[in-house]
């Protein structure tokens, strides 16, 4: 298409792309709540897992206790 057959057809209304750009904002909302949510879980999924291993004594002696506080 030329430039002059472009500016015909958004003056007649024929070229019309507002429910493109609309539905693309749309996507974009929804993948940046999606990856917020995703982050929020995988967070506190995380920091479960830290909880659950800081809690064992397995590993805890009186040398390590040492070297954590030099």
């Amino acid at each position: 298409m030329t430039l002059e057959t472009l500016i015909k057809a958004k003056y007649v209304g024929e070229l019309d792309n507002t429910f493109a750009y609309s539905t693309l904002g749309f996507q974009t909302i929804a993948v940046l709540v999606g990856g917020i949510v995703l982050w929020r879980v995988s967070n506190a999924m995380h920091k479960k897992k830290l909880q659950k291993r800081a809690g064992k004594e397995h590993f805890k002696t009186r040398f390590s206790e040492h070297l954590k506080n030099r």
